[in-house]
């Protein structure tokens, strides 16, 4: 399944916030979100504010749309 990345350093890992509580999660291509680690049990897609997501690897902060496709398999 193919993965969405980081536009900037490749990571597939993407963090709801770099400070504080935070939700690890990866986005497949058709944009759907799959929890990786949640600081709590009721997290729901919409808890993640498309505007401003953080790459779990780098510095970037963008948005959902703004990640590149893996091209890889």
């Amino acid at each position: 399944m193919a993965q969405l990345i980081c536009p900037s350093c490749g990571s597939e890992y993407f963090l709801t916030s770099k400070t504080g509580p935070k939700t690890i999660f990866k986005v497949t291509a058709e944009g759907a979100v799959q929890v990786i680690q949640s600081p709590t049990n009721s997290f729901r897609d919409g808890d993640i504010d498309q505007h401003n997501i953080c790459c779990g690897a780098c510095s970037w902060i963008g948005k959902l749309d703004g990640l590149a496709e893996s091209q890889r398999d």
